[in-house]
């Protein structure tokens, strides 16, 4: 009697791909080896090897700053204050007393989650100008907070020359540059503001900025200012604006809007 025998085919050898499980926990794991490296990097002191570049591009979206919460919240309240002058019924100049357009444009942005840049041109704005102006050495800031304007032969006044001004604060110097072109700029939005404000041709305008730091958490409660107020006051502008009606409208219906019409006539009624 024969055996039938039945033919199996030889198994396979063992495959030598490694398991997907495998491959994924060694992605991991580099990837966990990168972080934590990278993090060693960013906290390590300044000056140490690749610290630098690798906070540069960990830094914008990964890094926080911790002391924007309380308890040692570091805030500087900026407030924009501009004045004029204009002639009266006597052909004399008068100046204007002081207004703020901080509280003109806060009053747009009050209570609003993510309110419109333009409602903010003040206080973005003075936060560049400063910025400027503290890239200066200490004569040329004793200049540019004084004023601008010069007299001419006919008993008449005129804005100075840029050129002079340039010669006059340091040619060359790129901080004198990107300062002046801030103060022209600053001088126009003043006149802007004035102009609508105190419906009055505008001769000269006058700025101001005052900076005040809260007090400490641990001192919220007190009464007593725990810092003083610092106020840089720049001198007088010439105002050499032709302003269009359009724009001229859009400003008063801003401050208008807002309601703060009396802050111009307050400060027009002390006019001297």
């Amino acid at each position: 009697m024969s055996r039938t025998t039945t033919s199996t085919k030889p198994s396979a050898e063992p495959s030598q791909a490694k398991p997907k499980h495998t491959t994924t926990a060694i992605v991991a794991s580099v990837i966990m080896l990168i972080v934590m490296a990278s993090t060693v990097l960013v906290l390590l002191p300044s000056g140490t090897p690749l610290r630098e570049p690798v906070n540069s591009a960990v830094s914008p979206s990964f890094s926080q700053n911790w002391r924007v919460f309380a308890p040692n919240i570091l805030k500087v309240n900026r407030n924009v204050e501009i004045r004029a002058q204009w002639r009266d019924a006597n052909n004399q100049l008068v100046y204007s007393d002081w207004v703020s357009l901080t509280e003109i444009e806060e009053q747009g942005v009050t209570g609003h989650f993510a309110p419109s840049r333009i409602h903010k041109n003040a206080f973005n704005s003075s936060q560049t100008l400063l910025s400027s102006y503290n890239d200066l050495d200490v004569e040329q800031k004793e200049r540019v907070r004084d004023t601008f304007i010069e007299a001419t032969n006919d008993n008449e006044f005129r804005p100075i020359d840029v050129e002079e001004l340039i010669d006059d604060l340091g040619a060359g110097d790129s901080d004198v540059i990107r300062y002046l072109r801030m103060d022209y700029m600053y001088m126009r939005f003043a006149t802007l503001y004035a102009t609508a404000g105190f419906d009055e041709d505008i001769e000269r305008v006058q700025w101001r900025i005052t900076r005040e730091r809260p007090n400490d958490f641990q001192n919220r409660f007190s009464d007593e200012q725990q810092y003083n107020d610092s106020v840089t006051t720049f001198g007088w502008r010439h105002s050499n604006v032709e302003i269009p009606e359009e724009v001229l409208d859009e400003y008063g219906n801003l401050i208008e809007r807002t309601g703060k019409e009396h802050l111009f006539r307050k400060a027009a009624s002390n006019a001297q």
